[in-house]
């Protein structure tokens, strides 16, 4: 160590200085310093949101695994735009991608064991016993996520895709666990190591909702559209 590093401490230290300077463009330092936050958010979901499936579409070319499912897609927007919304902890997204997947594919092979048609398993094919398979796959995964207090939207596109009778074997089924595991991951580095925010590692405080709204419900500095007519209303009615 240096003598200006002895005498002033750590802080003189190069390491000190560079970890200071990456600091102050962390999302997390940025976010109570602007007054605009919404274009904040937008570039962060943009880069984070198109870095994270960029690396999970290389994982799958590379390991020539099906990692790929257009779940997937929702699943990120929501956790890189409203980061710190319930809805994207990784205990509302684990568990509601993997229980629309149970659910899915439990609708399917009820009705598939009282009507033994081979179509019920050609996802291109449509029949009333398949409209049957949908409709309730989808309203039980609606149930389930709001009975257990998991709601993460995207899921009702997994049960449906499980539904449809596009996972062919027990592969594509761990494969698709695999994706939603390696995107969770994902947003802990990005969101919590490099955004510097206080993203959680399973289920979300709700205290944070309050602290950092804009992340939470996606509403910027400025209010939405309706927020802000809602507000003139009531403004002239007083």
């Amino acid at each position: 160590m240096s003598e200006r590093a002895k005498v002033q401490g750590p802080q003189a230290t190069m390491l000190f200085r560079v970890v200071a300077f990456f600091s102050r463009l962390q999302v997390g330092y940025l976010f109570h310093r602007q007054k605009d936050t919404q274009l904040l958010i937008i570039l962060f979901a943009l880069i984070a949101g198109t870095t994270a499936l960029a690396i999970i579409t290389m994982a799958a070319q590379l390991t020539k695994l099906p990692l790929l499912f257009p779940p997937l897609a929702p699943s990120a927007f929501i956790l890189f735009y409203t980061p710190l919304s319930p809805s994207a902890s990784p205990r509302n997204v684990f568990l509601s991608h993997t229980m629309g997947l149970g659910v899915g594919l439990l609708c399917l092979k009820v009705m598939a064991f009282f009507y033994t048609e081979q179509s019920l398993f050609d996802s291109a094919a449509m029949s009333w016993q398949r409209v049957v398979v949908i409709g309730l796959s989808t309203g039980l995964i609606g149930l389930l996520m709001i009975v257990l207090r998991c709601v993460h939207p995207p899921a009702a596109a997994t049960a449906l895709i499980a539904a449809l009778g596009y996972f062919k074997n027990i592969f594509q089924v761990m494969a698709l666990v695999a994706a939603v595991i390696l995107l969770l991951v994902e947003a802990v580095v990005f969101v919590r190591l490099i955004g510097g925010l206080p993203y959680p590692i399973w289920k979300i405080d709700q205290r944070l909702t309050k602290a950092y709204r804009e992340l939470a419900d996606g509403i910027g500095s400025r209010g939405g559209f309706w927020q802000e007519i809602s507000s003139n209303i009531y403004k002239k009615r007083r």
